[in-house]
């Protein structure tokens, strides 16, 4: 969604009872409800730590309890967002991947995968290249991965994995084949919205983990010594994968 504005009206996820719509009403007329019941556990912790310690852990007890419930729930807020404005997840992420460039990866963004279609983030190391992919769920939704089967609520999303597995080798025999030497291709999906069962999954050869953590997990699988350097590698991949003229990827399909 580079270049537009997500307030516009064709915006359907902010016009009407959309489900972004009644979430947001739902949660502003919970809002007090929930100070209410921060504050009666807040209390209820202060006067238990009076009666076991003094009144200065008392009070410093009731105020983390507070401060660590606002931040539990600002990470809930942050979890949604992308949902909640209607995005694909895409530009997000984007920011997110910038800074593996620091690190002296290359990130490219829009590229067209022959056979697959356009492709939101293709990240380049020494004879790597991890295939960055997103989906965006709603607060309600859970993924769960049960013997290496992705399941959302009790949907499996057997046939996205396949599709993406499908894809990564494709990837790596094309781009090891054009360069005689092995270069790896792997699939991240980031995860924005819904309720993961664990903080990374792994479904077939596909890893599923909310978007901030997917740079430091690239980065620490990165041995730096492969047989392609970043700069040929990339040249390469820029070569055989176009820009996509239609933009990024939305949700999978």
């Amino acid at each position: 969604m580079f270049g537009n504005n997500i307030y516009q009206g064709d915006n359907d996820a902010l016009v009407g009872n959309s489900p972004q719509q009644v979430h947001e009403r739902l949660w502003l007329e919970g809002r007090r409800q929930r100070w209410k019941a921060r504050a009666r556990n807040a209390v209820i912790l202060a006067a238990l730590a009076w009666w076991l310690t003094d009144p200065v852990i008392a009070v410093v007890a009731g105020l983390v309890y507070i401060a660590g419930d606002l931040l539990f729930e600002a990470q809930r807020r942050l979890t949604t967002r992308v949902w909640r404005r209607g995005e694909s997840g895409a530009a997000h992420t984007a920011r997110i991947l910038k800074t593996l460039e620091l690190r002296g990866y290359s990130v490219l963004h829009r590229r067209v995968v022959p056979g697959y279609g356009p492709f939101p983030h293709l990240v380049v190391g020494d004879s790597r290249v991890w295939l960055v992919e997103n989906q965006v769920y709603s607060p309600e939704d859970t993924l769960l991965s049960v013997k290496g089967r992705l399941f959302v609520g009790k949907e499996s999303r057997a046939h996205v994995i396949a599709r993406l597995e499908k894809l990564a080798q494709s990837v790596s025999e094309t781009l090891s084949g054009e360069l005689g030497l092995p270069v790896k291709a792997s699939i991240i999906v980031a995860i924005h919205g819904g309720q993961p069962k664990d903080t990374r999954m792994t479904a077939g050869g596909v890893v599923l983990m909310r978007p901030w953590r997917i740079p430091s997990w690239i980065h620490r699988r990165s041995g730096g010594s492969g047989a392609v350097s970043v700069q040929e590698l990339t040249a390469r991949v820029l070569r055989l994968y176009g820009p996509s003229l239609q933009g990024l990827r939305g949700e999978l399909d």
